[in-house]
């Protein structure tokens, strides 16, 4: 009995381990490129007048992208470049938030009833349908050619996005994502 009781406790813990939120990545590359001729990086800056979503687009927000992005790519060995006229790769990123509605749960009911005595009987049928409203963040990793200015690499990331109280909080979110997306970078 109490083997079958852990083996319970951990089919339920798989189920929800994997029922987490985790960050959804795809790529997309030229398969024509040669990814180990670059070995230096430069961060290509945003446009500071661009009007956008005050939720995600600030000097604060747009710096963690960056410190990360670096952070990440030095890990893989790439240089970074101060003077963008001396590097390989031109990076930069845009990231986004929309709102997402998702159906959970479509339950069907059925319910029959019998009469008694002078009482009618019945069936009744019923659903119901739990919508959940959030908020995906969505990422884009873009890198070109320094020489050609030709788009080689996009990743791209989505995650639900949370509202947190702190600012290690946003910045552990910001890292889970950025990771997840150059996790695929290079791709040879």
């Amino acid at each position: 009995m109490k083997h079958a009781k852990n083996i319970i406790i951990l089919i339920a813990a798989l189920f929800l381990g994997s029922s987490c939120s985790s960050v959804m990545v795809s790529q997309d590359y030229d398969l024509s490129t040669s990814f180990a001729d670059y070995s230096q990086f430069s961060l290509v800056e945003k446009d500071p007048e661009r009007k956008t979503d005050p939720r995600y687009d600030n000097e604060i927000l747009n710096s963690r992208f960056y410190g990360i992005i670096t952070k990440r790519m030095q890990e893989k060995g790439f240089e970074l470049q101060k003077n963008k006229e001396k590097t390989d790769l031109l990076i930069s990123f845009n990231y986004a938030i929309r709102p997402k509605m998702d159906l959970l749960n479509i339950n069907r009911q059925v319910g029959f009833s019998f009469g008694s005595y002078t009482r009618y009987g019945g069936v009744g049928a019923g659903t119901c349908t739990d919508i959940s409203e959030f908020d995906q963040g969505i990422l884009f990793i873009d890198m070109r050619d320094a020489s050609t200015g030709k788009l080689i690499w996009r990743g791209a990331g989505t995650d639900i996005v949370s509202i947190y109280d702190t600012p290690e909080k946003i910045s552990s979110q910001v890292d889970e994502m950025v990771t997840a997306v150059l996790k695929k970078f290079p791709p040879n």
